[in-house]
């Protein structure tokens, strides 16, 4: 790698002794050695291993390196963001160490207040509904078509955007996640263009889509910072070299910066951040600034042979460019591999179990569905090895009906008094039906949320939630996983 092409020259001194270190001990030998060696000498080297992250954590109370709370001066930090900023293109960037979900909950505070209105599209994810409860903001929500033959939820269309701001016209803000968990990016110029021309505010978690910017010649979709929305987010850990919790938060619209450092500043970012983190997110982007289609080349050849070898097994419909309309899906991440393995008998859980029998990973799995994540670091045995595992599957019955998300519920008073209020009993859920949820719940990964705190318990959004958990589902946001109970508002009478 060459030290001068994006060069954060005020921290490459400790980038450049964590890139030595990584020469002299790759990943595959510190395993290695793990495997080989007794039980003394794995702790003396996991001691070893803390032993160089406290070091690098020493300069926390240090003022030289910076602070992510002290935006001015020309500190190391500082350099860093506004090299990122031009890396991405855009007038300024926070980082986060928390993970996105550290950054989209403060972001929507930022959009807007108390009372004030904010449109979000229902597949988001719970940290942008807990900036809603956290807020005060008033959510009417954009439902996205489900897609019965791949088992996904779609983008919504500039059209539909329009329709919801019109009926709503006052609406402050936007919240959208795109590309969807499973790759799918919607008109997003489209949906910018008719944002700017009402004034209303236009935010964008793209949690997976961090990398779309330098791999655009890959056949990666446009970025919604290139398409110009006034916030994004994104998690550089998740498909990038970033560490866990890093991720990014990029800034079209310079006027929200002082609004959003007030919010970050009430807790949702440590003041203790992590620096090896903030390196680690700096490796991320130089790699892909210099290195990124030239890595990601082969990974995106080893997704298109999964998808087509697997999407021709039987029972098995693989989700592929059939899906792009030029309204509503624009664009398509060709690394993530989404299988609707309805048709096989087996639920995407059961698929998922067996593959990791057999030593594979899959990324997301619901009772309809399994999602692949090929990255760089997949090789082609593995590949070849899913292909075999799902072989051996086979089929063992007929298909049942589809997995579809219920209707939205009725919302009954705003996120933020049902979280805050302390008046709430906990009941056996169908004694549950019509009375105000106290709960966020979704099924996790991905993390959407069936049932917003607020929203109307009804007959639908039970039998939903029972037969996920039924088919192996998990259950994100909710103190009884297994769906016995749910806590609704204590003054909630049965409507």
């Amino acid at each position: 790698m060459q030290d001068n092409v994006f060069p954060f020259s005020p921290l490459h001194g400790l980038t450049r002794r964590l890139r030595d270190l990584g020469q002299m001990l790759s990943t595959s030998e510190v395993l290695e050695s793990l495997r080989a060696c007794n039980e003394q000498a794995a702790r003396d080297l996991f001691g070893a291993i803390l032993a160089l992250y406290a070091f690098l954590e020493d300069s926390i109370s240090n003022p030289h390196p910076g602070s992510l709370f002290d935006g001015s001066g020309d500190t190391p930090l500082n350099t860093m963001r506004k090299e990122i900023a031009r890396a991405y293109g855009v007038e300024t960037c926070y980082f986060g160490t928390t993970g996105t979900t550290g950054l989209n909950t403060p972001a929507v505070m930022a959009l807007a207040g108390e009372g004030e209105v904010v449109a979000v599209g229902r597949d988001c994810h719970v940290s942008v509904l807990a900036g809603l409860g956290l807020s005060g903001a008033k959510p009417v929500y954009l439902v996205s078509p489900f897609h019965s033959e791949f088992g996904v939820l779609l983008p919504p269309t500039r059209q539909e955007v329009a329709g919801l701001l019109t009926e709503h016209h006052e609406v402050r803000a936007l919240v959208l996640t795109l590309p969807t968990y499973h790759g799918l990016m919607g008109d997003v110029e489209g949906i910018v263009a008719e944002c700017r021309s009402r004034g209303v505010l236009f935010m964008v978690d793209e949690a997976h889509g961090p990398h779309y910017r330098f791999l655009r010649g890959l056949g990666f979709p446009m970025s919604a910072e290139e398409a110009g929305a006034d916030v994004v987010t994104q998690s550089t850990h998740k498909v990038m070299s970033a560490l866990n919790q890093g991720s990014l938060l990029l800034l079209n619209n310079p006027l929200l910066s002082r609004r959003y450092e007030e919010v970050q500043a009430m807790g949702f970012q440590s003041t203790s951040f992590s620096y090896p983190i903030l390196l680690s997110i700096e490796h991320a982007i130089q790699q892909m600034v210099t290195q990124g289609e030239e890595r990601w080349r082969g990974a995106v050849d080893l997704a298109y042979r999964l998808r087509d070898e697997a999407g021709a097994l039987p029972g098995i419909v693989a989700l592929d460019k059939r899906v792009l309309d030029g309204e509503r899906v624009l664009g398509f991440d060709p690394t993530r591999v989404t299988l609707n393995v309805r048709g096989t008998g087996f639920t995407g859980h059961e698929i998922a179990d067996a593959l990791l029998q057999e030593g594979y990973i899959v990324e997301l799995d619901t009772p309809d569905v399994v999602l692949f994540l090929v990255g760089p670091g997949v090789t082609r045995d593995q590949v070849d090895g899913t292909l075999r595992a799902l072989r051996k599957l086979g089929r063992r019955k007929r298909s049942a009906e589809a997995f579809v998300p219920p209707p939205l519920p009725p919302q009954a008073t705003t996120p933020r008094k049902a979280v805050m209020s302390a008046a709430r009993e906990r009941l056996p859920v169908d004694a549950a039906v019509g009375r105000v949820s106290a709960e966020t719940i979704g099924c996790y990964p991905p993390g959407q949320a069936i049932l917003v705190a607020g929203e109307l318990v009804t007959v639908e959004v039970v039998s939903y939630l029972k037969q996920a958990v039924a088919a192996g589902c998990h259950l994100k946001r909710v103190q009884d996983d297994g769906f016995q109970t749910i806590q609704v508002l204590l003054d909630s009478e049965p409507r």
